[in-house]
C-alpha cells in the first residue's frame, strides 16, 4: 500500500530540508537527506518521481536558500517485519508477504550505539517493546520523537536567551 502523505513529506523534506522550524533559527542552511533506503517493492523510476523529481523547478532563484534535493536512492534485500529482520539474500519476491499496517517502525542515528536501534511507535512516538508477540508501549519518549526533539530545542532557545522561549514549558 503507497502512502501519499508520507511520500509528500519525504517530496517536501526535499525541497525545504528536514530540520523543520524548530532548528532552522539556529542553522546556517537547510539539512537535507544525502541517501533513502527503501524495502521492498523498489522502482527506482517511481521513487525519483515520488520523493523529489515531481518538484522540479523548485528553488531555482538565486538567492532562494532552498534548493531541489535529489538524495541517492537504494534498495535492500532486507525483509523487516515486527519479529525482526531477515535475510532475503538470492530470492526474489515481489511484494509477497509485505505488510505495511504497522505503526512500529526502528530508529538508529550515529552514536546511538551499533546494536541499539530504538523500536518506536511512529503515531505516538513513545519506545515499543514486544512481550510474547504482543506490542506493548512504554511510557517514555524515543529520543528522536517530536517530544523529545522539542525539549532539545526549548532548551537551546533558552541558553541563547531567546525571549519566545521564556514564556514557553515543557
Amino acid at each position: 500500500r503507497n502512502d501519499p502523505f508520507l511520500l509528500n513529506k519525504i517530496c517536501r523534506w526535499n525541497c525545504i530540508g528536514l530540520q523543520g522550524s524548530f532548528l532552522m533559527p539556529l542553522l546556517d542552511a537547510p539539512m537535507y537527506m544525502t541517501t533513502l533506503t527503501v524495502g521492498r517493492k523498489f522502482s527506482r523510476a517511481i521513487c525519483q518521481r515520488a520523493v523529489c523529481c515531481r518538484a522540479e523547478g523548485f528553488g531555482n532563484s538565486s538567492n532562494d536558500k532552498y534548493k531541489l534535493n535529489h538524495p541517492a536512492l537504494m534498495e535492500t534485500n532486507v525483509y523487516m517485519d515486527e519479529s525482526g529482520t531477515h535475510q532475503m539474500e538470492g530470492l526474489k519476491m515481489i511484494g509477497e508477504d509485505a505488510s505495511f499496517d504497522s505503526n512500529l517502525c526502528w530508529v538508529w542515528w550515529p552514536g546511538k550505539g551499533s546494536n541499539d536501534a530504538d523500536c518506536i511507535d511512529g503515531k505516538t512516538g513513545l519506545i515499543a517493546t514486544s512481550c510474547g508477540g504482543e506490542t506493548v508501549q512504554n511510557a517514555s519518549y524515543s529520543d528522536v520523537s517530536t517530544y523529545a526533539l522539542l525539549k532539545i530545542n526549548l532548551e537551546i532557545l533558552r541558553m541563547c536567551g531567546a525571549p519566545e522561549a521564556a514564556s514557553l514549558t515543557d
